[in-house]
């Protein structure tokens, strides 16, 4: 009776370890933007120059729950040609995704209008976007940074990130100057982010619950089996 008592617990806290499936694990991603499209070959638009630093990295993570994604944007102290003392801006992020709710949680304002579009918004080298996150004045400064959520169904860091690899999430760099700062583009320069790397996939709490008591429960029948 006990050895049946015993397999009993020990196949149910196995059946508890394995119901925390792939799917119950977030998903978090970083983009780096070294790449931009040359301001100072303007008769070839598909002209592109990539530096040996980030300029500016964006983390995407799934939010606890599903249905909407944390966008966690830094905006790195770099070298890049500045019109002013004050440094580049992020003007603005685009995306492409499907529709939702934008939230900002912390760090730089938004913009009047930053969101969903529902009409693609066309950019360099024909690149549409559907999500505009446009930043208020130079609130995204160097060193600053800006978290942001999109909440709605299909939302996620798996799906913008596998969009992200066939239209690049593009980042509008503001005040700049020297060769790549053109008054006629209101001197920004647009990068276009980098292959996105899983940087880990993380248990959601309840994921975690659900492990302790797979594990209790195996703790507890070596125990009695040990007795």
């Amino acid at each position: 009776m006990n050895q049946l008592c015993r397999q009993t617990m020990v196949a149910a806290a196995l059946a508890v370890l394995g119901s925390v499936s792939s799917s119950a694990w977030a998903d978090s991603y970083t983009i780096d933007f070294k790449t931009f499209f040359n301001t100072a070959t303007a008769d070839n638009p598909f002209d592109t120059k990539t530096l040996n630093y980030s300029v500016a990295k964006l983390t995407i993570s799934d939010l606890a729950g599903g249905n909407g994604v944390q966008l966690a944007l830094q905006h790195n102290s770099h070298t890049f040609a500045a019109l002013s003392s004050a440094g580049n801006f992020v003007d603005a992020l685009w995306l492409k995704g499907p529709s939702g709710t934008l939230g900002n949680l912390s760090g730089a304002s938004l913009a009047a209008g930053a969101g969903y579009s529902a009409t693609p918004i066309v950019k360099d080298i024909g690149y549409a976007y559907t999500w505009n996150l446009d930043f208020a004045g130079s609130s995204l400064a160097e060193g600053q940074s800006a978290v942001l959520t999109l909440t709605g169904a299909g939302l996620s860091a798996a799906t913008l990130t596998t969009i992200a690899q066939q239209t690049p999430i593009m980042l509008s760099l503001g005040n700049v100057g020297g060769t790549y700062g053109l008054a006629a583009l209101g001197n920004t320069v647009n990068f276009v982010g980098g292959a996105p790397v899983l940087v880990t996939a993380v248990p959601e709490p309840a994921s975690y619950a659900l492990m302790g008591l797979g594990l209790v429960g195996l703790v507890w029948a070596r125990r009695r089996q040990v007795a």
